[in-house]
């Protein structure tokens, strides 16, 4: 297998799935922590003498709360996220019980929270903590697959929430037991309360022995992205390790200028937070920056906006979190590799007496060119920090371009596979389950809907309409199209997104904002018209099944309405319709206020005679797989004839869609049919474009 596959199915794994929605989940919680520490460590003198004073310094307890509940509970935090995002992956009905497993396997192996020494909720803590997790919910999916042999402990009648945690209870127990005692070993073993954060001890003991010379601030740099990039937070766990290669280097250089002598110590945390953290981790402020240059992607573009004023102040969770970095093998070389490069020309600056060394601490919060001069006080500092911030643009911005192209080409793979997936589910009577967890591309889905719901509220989606013309070349009717854009994908096939809309919720929110959008066109399109015109709006069955449909689109209609111009609602046959007694007694009221009903591509589904039967529809719209047939299969033409001719006894007009030629046009006049549709006459177009189409329609019959 290569290196490329195996990349590919560790990205679709459940486990980088669930740290990467996991850590998506906790960008609330690391921003507010991140502004909530800015806020109470502002660089500013005279702001912290206020901010002691206000209050009595309760703001600044406020502060420091919120910040210990958020970012410096990380540990618990991501925790709680990312086990929560495993229970909903392995799609079993204890999804809920995951998150509490994982915290009490996570004090069971630190020996609970009495009597610690240390605070095992912050963010030093996290590596150890998502390990625990990780390990706590492979353990509980396999243990509850286990226990349904275990048939006995089902009780029939009883609540089902009772059930699913006594089916729960063993496996809890199982687990439970089991972090508790391998903690107990471990610290028994080791003689050390500290092993319980084995990611910390660990880190302390490989670079035990290393010095803070050029090797060993390269290889903390390293690590730390590296671990950033697996959605732990590198900085805060490496903390230890930070403090024991960088803790005595600024004091030493300002020892040696109080002395007289030169400053000999290049490396610090000083130095790490000046010159190559620029932004915060990744030079986060080069990568916004590169965003702004030279992404394609509006969303990104935004996310940029977005974070550009945290990366200001070295808060980068939102530009690392957002675009994403974590989990993108594209981004991972400029996001490792920048802080590298930066750590050595920074380093042969200093070194070759271009810039001083770092004499002054400054904190992390203060920002580039202002930072550079306070610590090394001098502007060659800040000019330094403006060189790498250059530099790492020039990186950032071919591997920006690469990534999305790359997502950008999955995403449109998963819709084009969503479009055909729904044709094929129409035709047979079954259309697919978009947001259901076991469909292939659930994610992007899921995505999507949210992106179309967005979309609405911005009216963002669009109405183009195609127009139905007579026998003699005037207009008889037009039909209004729903077309959304998508940023990444382009246009989507509205059956997909009357679909999304359906399973998320907001297929209402959808028809309403349709027919509004329909009715207000009509408006605007009736001062061209030359005679009284049909609109369809087309309408899904489980849409009309609603019960706030009828009220909702004849209020629309009496809104704004339009004199010659008539409301007709395009119901897809192939959705088999059921027309209850309720249902019917509904049609008949909106008929009854001039609305009228077309029974869409009649002909190819199992129900359209029974449809027909119930007398509720005005119009039938021959399908257009029949019609497309009419020049080649006899059989097609018998058919349409006899749908044409009962239609006519039954007093429904008929409509032909998909006429692509006047041999096609010809033909269904011949067997009767007298108002056409489709790219012989023209395309959907935008509503501008299809009036100056209409205003050059004849007002009179030629005869053709």
């Amino acid at each position: 297998m290569s290196f490329r596959k195996i990349l590919s199915r560790f990205q679709i794994s459940i486990f980088a799935r669930s740290i990467r929605h996991g850590l998506t989940l906790a960008i609330p919680f690391l921003i507010m922590g991140s502004f909530s520490l800015l806020l109470n460590n502002f660089p500013i003198d005279s702001y912290q003498v206020f901010l002691a004073s206000w209050l009595h310094g309760t703001a600044a307890q406020l502060l420091n709360t919120i910040y210990t509940i958020s970012l410096g509970s990380l540990a618990l935090v991501l925790t709680v996220t990312i086990s929560i995002s495993y229970g909903q992956l392995a799609e079993t009905d204890q999804f809920l019980l995951y998150p509490v497993v994982s915290v009490c396997s996570y004090l069971a192996f630190c020996g609970g929270i009495k009597d610690q020494t240390e605070y095992i909720f912050s963010a030093e803590w996290v590596f150890t903590a998502m390990c625990i997790t990780m390990l706590a919910c492979v353990l509980f999916q396999r243990l509850l697959r286990f226990g349904r042999r275990f048939e006995r402990l089902h009780t029939t009648g009883a609540d089902y929430l009772f059930n699913i945690s006594i089916q729960s209870l063993v496996p809890v127990i199982v687990i439970t037991l089991f972090f508790t005692i391998t903690g107990y070993l471990v610290r028994i073993t080791w003689s050390d309360s500290n092993i319980t954060n084995f990611g910390s001890y660990l880190f302390l003991k490989l670079f035990n022995g290393i010095s803070g010379n050029l090797f060993g601030i390269l290889l903390y740099v390293v690590i730390t992205h590296v671990l950033w990039f697996l959605g732990i937070h590198g900085t805060n766990t490496l903390e230890a390790v930070s403090r024991q290669l960088f803790e005595q280097n600024v004091e030493i250089n300002q020892a040696l200028m109080t002395a007289g002598s030169l400053p000999t110590e290049i490396f610090s945390k000083t130095f790490l937070d000046t010159f190559v953290f620029l932004g915060g981790c990744g030079t986060a402020l080069s990568f916004v920056i590169a965003l702004c240059i030279a992404s394609g992607q509006s969303h990104n573009r935004k996310i940029a906006h977005v974070a550009l004023p945290s990366v200001l102040f070295n808060i980068s969770e939102i530009a690392v979190f957002g675009f994403p970095i974590i989990f993108n093998f594209t981004m991972a070389v400029p996001f490792i590799i920048t802080p590298v490069v930066l750590t050595v020309t920074s380093a042969l600056a200093i070194h070759l007496g271009l810039v001083p060394a770092v004499t002054q601490s400054v904190d992390w919060t203060v920002p580039v060119l202002l930072s550079g001069y306070k610590s090394t006080g001098s502007i060659a500092g800040s000019l330094l920090q403006l060189f790498n911030l250059i530099i790492g643009t020039m990186i950032y911005i071919p591997f920006i371009r690469r990534s999305e192209k790359l997502e950008a080409g999955k995403f449109t793979q998963a819709i084009r596979q969503m479009e055909a997936d729904m044709a094929s589910g129409e035709k047979q009577g079954n259309p697919p389950r978009f947001l259901t967890p076991e469909y292939p591309c659930y994610y992007y889905a899921k995505t999507l809907a949210m992106d179309l719901q967005n979309a609405i509220k911005r009216g963002q989606v669009q109405l183009y309409y195609q127009a139905q013309l007579s026998h003699d070349g005037t207009l008889h009717g037009m039909e209004a199209l729903m077309r959304w854009k998508h940023p990444v994908t382009g246009f989507i096939a509205p059956p997909v997104l009357a679909g999304l809309a359906y399973e998320h919720g907001f297929l209402d929110e959808l028809g309403s904002y349709l027919i509004r959008r329909a009715c207000l066109d009509a408006q605007t399109m009736e001062r061209l018209l030359k005679k009284d015109a049909y609109l369809s709006v087309n309408v899904s069955s489980m849409q009309i099944k609603s019960d706030v449909f009828f009220d909702m689109a004849l209020s629309l209609i009496k809104q704004y309405p339009a004199e010659h111009i008539h409301p007709v609602f395009e119901i897809t046959e192939r959705a088999a319709l059921e027309i209850s007694d309720h249902l019917k007694i509904e049609m008949e009221h909106l008929r009854s206020q001039g609305v009228e009903f077309s029974l869409d591509d009649f002909g190819m589904g199992h129900n359209s005679l029974l449809q027909l039967q119930e007398d509720a529809f005005d119009e039938v719209k021959l399908d257009g797989n029949l019609v497309s047939q009419l020049l080649t299969n006899k059989r097609s033409r018998e058919i349409v004839s006899s749908i044409i001719q009962m239609s006519r006894n039954l007093n429904c007009r008929i409509v032909a869609e998909f006429v692509e030629t006047a041999e096609l046009r010809n033909v269904l006049s011949e067997l009767g049919c007298s108002i056409y549709q489709g790219y012989y006459y023209c395309r959907p177009l935008p509503l501008e474009e299809f009036m100056d189409y209409i205003s050059r329609l004849p007002e009179k019959g030629h005869g053709s």
